[in-house]
């Protein structure tokens, strides 16, 4: 039984980084066209590069730091109506 709840652990620890990728490209799909469109960034390539990244781990956890570190509050602020910066 301990062999199960190691397993468990080790499992458990080994998705944390793919969940983090797939947190980022929910947020990226969820965030309305015209936001991207004024924040200047393009959705399509930001949800391929995630999508990608989600298989490719050393892609994809540069990737969704990336996201959630300097695009995702840009988005956010657009969203929220601050037009500024």
């Amino acid at each position: 039984m301990a062999a199960f709840w190691t397993t468990a652990f080790w499992i458990a620890i080994a998705a944390i980084p793919v969940v983090f990728v797939a947190l980022a490209f929910l947020h990226a799909a969820r965030v309305p066209q015209w936001v991207w469109a004024l924040s200047g960034k393009t959705q399509i390539w930001w949800l391929a590069g995630l999508l990608v990244g989600a298989g490719v781990l050393p892609v994809g956890l540069p990737a969704a730091t990336w996201y959630f570190w300097k695009v995702r509050p840009v988005l956010d602020r657009m969203e929220s109506g601050n037009l500024e910066g």
